[in-house]
């Protein structure tokens, strides 16, 4: 389905920018007229009279062809319909994962009642399912090898330490290459799309990553975040945290409207969402993101990734009087021992401190 959906996409732009053109050259040509075209191409090479008809019919028959071939062939609904079944897909198996998490956790087995009801579930998305062929297959499956042969060679170099584009591709391959992260994403802009996930998660993604560990570091909770200064309410938060255990029930949702959090900080309003994020305690955990309705990584991140990707817990400007709260956060959640190679710098208005 997302070959299809990209092939479909393709044809669709092309077919857009071949309208265009051959519109607006049909529009110049109908206005300056056919003896006027004559004279332009013949400052470059010689063209009949004859010829320059045959070019602007061919022009009108391009122009015709183009639009008979998306009546006919329905590109973009069919590309509408590949990204609806690559949802339909991904949200039925993100249900199957929470089915069979929630199997585990009671250690009982599925009833014959719920496995009829996945078996339905997925019959009524196949119906609606573009047909496949075993040549769709097969691309299908190298596409998805060289995918994976991607992921295991990927590395971090200089480059990737001081090129900024480059840190947010790597970072963004960590991210997507986490499944319980991405299912996070997944449910974050079903819910909303204001909604970004908070920079734990990802901090900790990086630094397995840096480790070389094989599984995830387990999380307290998910820290999901917004700013909306007319909705500041505790209340809508909760709403947020219940929409979101519907979706994924076996994460604890922790989310928070960052338009109230100058108030715990006892610190003026913050004008924006990356203003508020510069007011967290540590640099690397200034890190928040979202999934567009583009399938595209949004980050925002008020000191960039060099502090995460370098391994170096430090504090932000607003704690720069409060240290200690990063002394006490370093140790409840030992991070050194999870993470060794981790160093810590702690700036203070007189010094800096080296921790680790």
């Amino acid at each position: 389905m997302s070959n299809k959906a990209r092939l479909y996409r393709a044809i669709n732009a092309t077919q857009s920018f071949a309208t265009v053109v051959v519109s607006s050259l049909l529009l110049f040509i109908g206005f300056s007229g056919p003896d006027k075209i004559r004279t332009y191409v013949s400052w470059v090479h010689p063209i009949s009279k004859e010829a320059t008809e045959l070019w602007f019919n061919l022009l009108v028959f391009a122009l015709f062809v183009i639009g008979i071939l998306h009546l006919a062939f329905r590109f973009p609904s069919k590309q509408s319909q590949a990204e609806k079944a690559i949802a339909s897909l991904a949200a039925f198996g993100n249900e199957i994962e929470d089915a069979l998490s929630s199997i585990g956790n009671l250690a009982s087995s599925a009833t014959e009642d719920e496995i009829e009801v996945v078996r339905t579930r997925y019959e009524a998305i196949a119906e609606h399912l573009l047909a496949n062929s075993d040549r769709d297959f097969l691309k299908a499956k190298r596409d998805v090898a060289r995918k994976e042969a991607k992921k295991t060679r990927l590395h971090v170099g200089p480059q990737e330490l001081f090129d900024p584009l480059r840190q947010e591709l790597l970072v963004s391959s960590i991210v997507l290459g986490s499944r319980p992260i991405v299912d996070v994403l997944i449910a974050l802009r079903e819910t909303n799309e204001k909604l970004y996930l908070g920079g734990g998660l990802v901090r900790n993604a990086v630094w397995d990553f840096l480790h070389n560990y094989p599984s995830p570091t387990p999380v307290d909770d998910v820290d999901v975040v917004y700013f909306d200064q007319q909705s500041v309410d505790k209340l809508y938060d909760e709403e947020f945290n219940k929409r979101l255990g519907k979706i994924i029930p076996t994460v604890r949702w922790s989310v928070k409207n960052q338009a109230r959090m100058h108030t715990v900080n006892n610190e003026a309003p913050y004008g924006s969402l990356a203003e508020a994020i510069a007011h967290w305690p540590e640099t690397a955990t200034a890190i928040i993101v979202r999934l567009t309705d583009g399938g595209k990584l949004e980050f925002v991140t008020p000191y960039g990734f060099d502090d995460l990707l370098r391994l170096v817990i430090t504090n932000t400007e607003a704690f720069s009087t409060r240290t200690d709260v990063i002394r006490r956060r370093i140790k409840e959640k030992n991070w050194l021992t999870v993470w060794p190679r981790l160093k810590v710098w702690l700036h203070t208005d007189d010094e800096t401190e080296k921790l680790g």
